[in-house]
């Protein structure tokens, strides 16, 4: 069988959370299949970033360039494409699989611009239509395009993402480079993510100033401007902890398991996730979590957090100062969060995936 996978989304200089997705399934995939091979697809106007193209070092992976809108050679129907990044070719004879992250556009109207929601509005009602098979990456998702697209419940397969074991608690010293690096002098509450309306900074910024009179945290904020982001931080003006609020901006993938260890709490209010890949990390490197109580993030996180109403930022400032000060239960919620990560696997992701594969093939 030949399985060929759009992996443009890969190719940029900084990584996005589905470009995350691509680079760690295909390398679980390398590691478990040794059957099938596999075409990762770069499309022809990402030539200029040809630098980042996902290449994988094994006999059955081949890199192509195809030429947009993406398209793919004519295939026999055993064989299969695959959308990470819910994107198919134009015309294809193989069997199609598409992987859908979240249903931001169809959620709320706050979250993007109305152009950007109705491109995707209208995607996504066409893959539905079209795909052979959906992966949702969370039953959140899933019940999403159910609610949304009325997409048949038989044709998604739930497949998690997971964590790679780079993410694992640092020791000290990597924890005291990382504080040296972003200048970071006190204890801190962090969060990771674009600084967007969707992941409600807003709102933590309200909850951490209530917190910062009543401890010696400061607050970290990682993640590159998003949707919304002046009105989010527009808060942090009028509320006089602008000193204790540091916005250091997109930390490479090398420096986030020494940042998450580093931190006391890692908080997550957001409003709406497809899956939460952030929280997964944070879990895994031993960081207490404090989070929303929506979509999919009690899903990911199980029993290890604290979870509150993301409106409520009173609730947060309270858990997040739980979290914080109370040693019994920071050190509950972070055996329980290392516990949990323990079960969110790229290799049984592949796994599955790799199954989805075969009876499209079969068909």
């Amino acid at each position: 069988m030949k399985v060929g996978i759009d992996a443009s989304s890969y190719a940029r200089p900084l990584r996005t959370g589905v470009a995350r997705y691509i680079g760690c399934l295909a390398n679980a995939l390398a590691t478990l299949d040794d059957q099938n091979h596999y075409y990762l697809c770069h499309r022809f106007s990402r030539l200029k970033h040809r630098a980042h193209f996902l290449a994988i070092d094994k006999s059955r992976f081949h890199t192509t360039v195809t030429l947009g809108p993406f398209s793919w050679p004519p295939m026999p129907r055993r064989d299969v494409f695959h959308g990470p990044d819910a994107r198919l070719p134009r015309c294809c004879r193989a069997a199609t699989v598409v992987t859908i992250h979240d249903l931001t556009a169809f959620v709320s109207d706050e979250f993007s611009p109305e152009d950007f929601r109705l491109k995707k509005r209208a995607r996504y009602a066409h893959l539905v239509r079209t795909a052979d098979h959906i992966i949702a990456v969370s039953e959140s998702t899933k019940n999403d395009l159910v609610t949304h697209l009325a997409a048949d419940p038989s044709r998604i397969t739930v497949i998690h993402e997971g964590v790679t074991p780079d993410f694992r608690p640092r020791p000290a010293d990597q924890q005291e480079a990382v504080r040296a690096k972003y200048r970071l002098r006190r204890p801190f509450v962090l969060f990771v993510g674009a600084i967007s309306r969707r992941k409600n900074v807003a709102t933590l910024l309200r909850a951490f100033a209530a917190v910062a009179p009543r401890t010696d945290l400061d607050l970290v904020l990682a993640g590159r401007p998003g949707y919304g982001h002046d009105r989010e931080m527009a808060p942090l003006e009028n509320l006089g902890i602008a000193d204790r609020v540091h916005t250091i901006g997109f930390v490479p993938d090398d420096e986030l398991p020494a940042l998450y260890s580093a931190a006391r709490v890692f908080a997550f209010p957001s409003f709406y996730e497809g899956f939460g890949i952030p929280l997964l990390e944070a879990m895994a490197c031993g960081t207490p979590i404090v989070a929303s109580n929506t979509s999919s993030i009690p899903e990911v996180v199980g029993e290890a957090a604290i979870l509150v109403p993301p409106t409520e930022p009173d609730q947060l400032a309270e858990a997040i100062i739980r979290a914080a000060e109370d040693q019994a239960v920071w050190e509950r919620l972070r055996r329980l969060g290392l516990e949990r990560a323990r079960e969110f696997t790229w290799e049984r992701a592949a796994r599955l995936t790799i199954e989805v594969y075969r009876r499209l093939a079969a068909k």
